[in-house]
């Protein structure tokens, strides 16, 4: 896997804000699941669709790893 990323400033906001979601999920242990996917959809306004996007667009981009539990951080540089 690379450990390069995109840069942060071209994510959009649902972008950041699901980051920041998998973030809160990965450093308390777990991995952002199903169920959270249906709540950040509903605390946005976005579809499950659209969120769902954003975070393949994510794993993509190497801010965060696909996983068969759910999502977690990538490579990042700061510590929990």
């Amino acid at each position: 896997m690379r450990d390069e990323r995109a840069d942060v400033q071209g994510l959009t906001d649902l972008e950041l804000y699901v980051y920041d979601a998998v973030a809160s999920a990965d450093t308390g242990g777990r991995a952002l699941g199903e169920t959270d996917i249906t709540e950040i959809a509903a605390e946005t306004g976005r579809g499950e669709d659209e969120v769902r996007r954003a975070l393949e667009h994510l794993v993509e981009l190497n801010h965060l790893r696909s996983r068969s539990a759910g999502y977690t951080l990538g490579p990042h540089d700061w510590a929990p």
